[in-house]
């Protein structure tokens, strides 16, 4: 997903030209410090406590030639749930030509002439968003606006603001799906294939997987977690399929554990999402050549078009590989056999009817 940065000076009615107008009076521009911002908090609406505030954005006011008294106001807005906070500065100063710089921590200074003076949430939407706030003081995903207004006290009409936006995901979870289950819940499935699918669930966009071999000495799936990794690497996406080169292999008659994480930007800074810790053992060999085509048939069920046969009560409900294979009535070898899943799993075979015969 793109986030996104807006900023539109508007001064008066401007109608079908996207070229800047330079208006008479002051101009304002503002920013965010961090563009990437996925987590968003109740806290970073409230300015009443600066100190404690990230440096979310930034402004800077720019004024033309005219020394003029002006107000400066801020608004901020959820798309879903309309004004959260609002509030205007008492009326100051701006001399001739002078560029003023200014971050949401000293809109909120006293004793500063900037301080939007009568700032306050909007205790009326923010009771809309009680039941979506989590218990993280997270606000809801949703489409946020923070509005800065310059206006010319004498003369109201000359006035300019800038609109800064993001759009807020708020990824919390990191939901795991195969292979294995999740450790101390039973015995940990056995697979019969050294280079298994590894599939999650998340709306984050990136991720670190991490596979650690169970060690005897190991007393914890977090101690697991710690040896050193026989795979860790990122993935853009929600699967991987372990590599058949550049990792340590996966070897039969051993314990894995696997783990994915995420670092989410938040408004505080970096924030990690963990996954839940899973296991799974790779089972020992039968004949090369059975396991073999068990190892392909194992990633054949877990194709979309032959997962019913595969399931139970599916037709291929507990049936085993003999090593031997036919194609259109004539024997093939494992070679061929590999070959052809592989178009499959590739799309470059399309199925279109699956007969048991």
């Amino acid at each position: 997903m793109k986030r996104w940065l807006t900023v539109a000076i508007i001064f008066g009615l401007l109608v079908g030209s996207t070229s800047l107008v330079q208006a008479q009076g002051p101009t304002v521009e503002a920013g965010f410090y961090n563009q990437n911002i996925e987590m968003f908090f109740l806290n970073d609406v409230d300015l009443s406590n600066p100190g404690n505030s990230p440096l979310l954005f930034w402004a800077r006011i720019h004024n033309d030639s005219v020394e003029r008294r002006v107000i400066l106001s801020l608004q901020i807005m959820s798309e879903n749930y309309g004004v959260l906070a609002q509030g205007e500065s008492r009326p100051f100063v701006l001399k001739p030509d002078t560029l003023i710089e200014l971050d949401n921590r000293k809109l909120a200074q006293g004793n500063s002439p900037f301080e939007l003076a009568d700032y306050s949430l909007n205790q009326d939407n923010l009771k809309k968003l009680q039941d979506a706030i989590m218990s993280t003081g997270l606000l809801p995903s949703d489409h946020y606006s923070f509005i800065l207004e310059i206006r010319d006290v004498k003369d109201p009409s000359i006035q300019t603001e800038t609109d800064i936006n993001l759009d807020i995901t708020n990824p919390t979870v990191i939901e795991l799906f195969s292979p294995g289950a999740p450790v101390g819940s039973s015995e940990l499935p056995q697979l019969y294939t050294q280079q298994p699918q590894f599939v999650w669930n998340s709306n984050a966009e990136s991720f670190t997987i991490k596979i650690c071999e169970k060690m005897p000495s190991n007393s914890s799936p977090e101690g697991v977690m710690q040896n050193v990794p026989r795979y860790k690497g990122e993935v853009k996406g929600t699967s991987f399929l372990y590599p058949a080169s550049g990792a340590y292999p996966l070897e039969e008659g051993k314990t894995y554990y696997w783990q994915v994480s995420s670092n989410v930007q938040t408004s505080n800074g970096p924030h990690k999402l963990q996954s839940e810790i899973w296991g799974f053992k790779i089972a020992k060999q039968e004949a090369p050549e059975k396991q073999l085509l068990q190892n392909q048939m194992q990633i054949l069920s877990e194709n979309p078009v032959f997962q019913d046969l595969f399931q139970d009560g599916g037709q291929l409900e507990g049936c085993h590989p003999t090593g031997v294979a036919f194609l259109n009535g004539q024997p093939i070898s494992l070679e061929d056999i590999q070959l052809f899943l592989r178009k499959i799993q590739s799309g470059q075979i399309k199925v279109i009817r699956i007969e048991i015969e």
